[in-house]
């Protein structure tokens, strides 16, 4: 499975990735504002700044029909491997062996 990291907040356009070499872009809009080798400073970097940034933007109010076409578009970008909504298939009792 290929693990492709992306981090991406919005009201700054304050994004994390990384790219095709291994190497982690921190990047507001279009100007690069560092790039890592290391995942763990990348992380802390980016959070640091998201940090600083909410805490000088005022919070955002969003709808209910916001919220849900943001949860739509998260579960339709994620891989779902397992639908814990849908009930649960009927499974068949296992067989006994008999020996003999």
């Amino acid at each position: 499975m290929l693990y492709q990291m992306r981090l991406y907040f919005k009201c700054a356009e304050l994004l994390l990735e990384k790219n095709a070499e291994g190497e982690y872009i921190l990047q507001m809009g279009t100007e690069v504002l560092g790039t890592f080798s290391s995942e763990k400073r990348a992380l802390v970097a980016f959070n640091r700044m998201r940090r600083d940034l909410e805490s000088k933007m005022p919070p955002t109010d969003i709808s209910d029909a916001e919220r849900r076409q943001l949860l739509d578009k998260y579960l339709a970008d994620s891989l779902v491997q397992h639908n814990s909504l849908r009930d649960e298939i009927k499974k068949r009792p296992a067989k006994s062996r008999t020996f003999g």
